[in-house]
């Protein structure tokens, strides 16, 4: 996913780029990318100075983290990149540390693979979730609670709890 940084005209430029995701080296994804990556970069060119904004989207499959089945979850995160020539920019110590993520070209060529990449995997859910309502496995008998319902919550109390009912318990006598 190479920008060629001389063929770029000063100002605003817009690319829009098609890549797979065996070429990005998704290997941080906690499940596996079920379609191209699309991105859409808007590029603000100023000499050697590149300000990209950029979007990128596609699906991933991954497995619920509640009830373990698994599902397809469209994806689509923006990204802004400050880029400039190497060695060009001497950030100064009263620069804020924002959002926005620093990278350099040769002047030559911009490699927005790792940039595109890191911007997909911190994107990504730590827990993925099928759906916000998801109400997981029964930790008793193992049944999808999504599915269908078991009595195994009525018949076994929390041991969390046994203490404070033995102290109500005590307490009544």
């Amino acid at each position: 996913m190479k920008i060629d940084v001389p063929a770029l005209k000063e100002g605003e430029n817009s690319l829009e780029l098609r890549e797979s995701a065996s070429s990005l080296d998704l290997g941080g994804l906690p499940g596996e990318l079920k379609s191209d990556v699309l991105v859409t970069l808007t590029i603000h060119k100023r000499g050697d100075e590149l300000v990209i904004l950029g979007k990128a989207s596609g699906v991933v499959s991954e497995e619920c983290s509640r009830c373990l089945r698994p599902y397809d979850r469209k994806f689509s995160v923006e990204f802004e990149v400050f880029c400039d020539k190497i060695g060009a920019h001497k950030p100064r110590a009263d620069e804020e540390q924002g959002e926005t993520y620093v990278a350099h070209h040769d002047g030559k060529t911009l490699d927005m693979g790792p940039i595109v990449r890191e911007a997909i995997v911190l994107s990504s859910p730590m827990q993925p979730l099928c759906r916000e309502d998801c109400r997981g496995l029964c930790p008793v008998c193992g049944v999808n609670l999504n599915e269908q319902t078991c009595s195994c919550a009525a018949k076994q109390p929390d041991a969390r709890w046994s203490a404070l009912a033995k102290l109500k318990k005590e307490g009544s006598e």
